[in-house]
């Protein structure tokens, strides 16, 4: 199987680069199918949550990755969930995703939809509280942090997993709230693991109850 194979590769290659620090590791092994929500800060980043998780994850990526036949043939064999952020119909991989999640597998959602640099804030997409609500099943949020430091070579990544939380039941869910309080779960350990004071967020917010 291609993703056994280039996470085995990929985790050789990740322990030489990076010096990855873990906490929640427990939870790597968990069985069942979940959302992995995690903040986005570079291209590694789906590459050190897959080495680290023991079972395969379903990442959503945009459209662009596919764009030449030797992607679309790599991405499609690691299978990733193809979306396109420009379109007005995402009925394909809405319905992908769910089936997958009934299936019993992982999806990976970072909620921001791009990489968007330590410090600053992106709104999230409603996608990871639209599946969350329609799926049932519960999300873990994970943070991913570097260390501040201008040596690229064993650079320092904490990798901070949090408590599954499952949406609490609505008729009428508020899914961009949702979303921003998913988010800001991981926003939380980041700065845990940053040393940062953490700052209550603003407005009504809905309930998420951990599990």
């Amino acid at each position: 199987m291609v993703y056994t194979f280039l996470r085995r590769i990929a985790k050789i290659i990740l322990l030489l680069i990076y010096k990855i620090e873990i906490k929640g590791e427990e939870k790597l092994h968990c069985a069942g199918s979940f959302i992995i929500s995690a903040n986005h800060l570079s291209c590694a980043d789906p590459v050190i949550i897959a080495s680290l998780f023991e079972r395969h994850i379903h990442f959503l990526a945009k459209q662009e990755l596919f764009q030449t036949s030797v992607s679309s043939w790599f991405f499609n064999e690691l299978e990733m969930i193809r979306v396109n952020r420009y379109s007005g119909s995402a009925i394909r991989p809405v319905r992908q995703t769910l089936r997958l999640l009934r299936e019993g597998e992982i999806i990976g959602i970072f909620p921001e939809g791009t990489r968007v640099k330590e410090g600053k804030i992106q709104e999230p997409k409603k996608g990871v509280a639209f599946f969350a609500v329609k799926s049932g099943v519960p999300v873990l949020p994970v943070s991913i942090t570097f260390s501040r430091t201008k040596m690229s070579f064993r650079r320092k990544v904490m990798v901070s997993i949090g408590e599954f939380i499952k949406i609490a039941e609505s008729e009428n869910p508020d899914y961009q709230a949702i979303a921003n309080r998913l988010m800001q779960k991981s926003r939380e350990l980041a700065k845990k693991d940053s040393g940062e004071a953490i700052l209550p967020q603003k407005g009504s917010l809905p309930p998420l109850e951990k599990i």
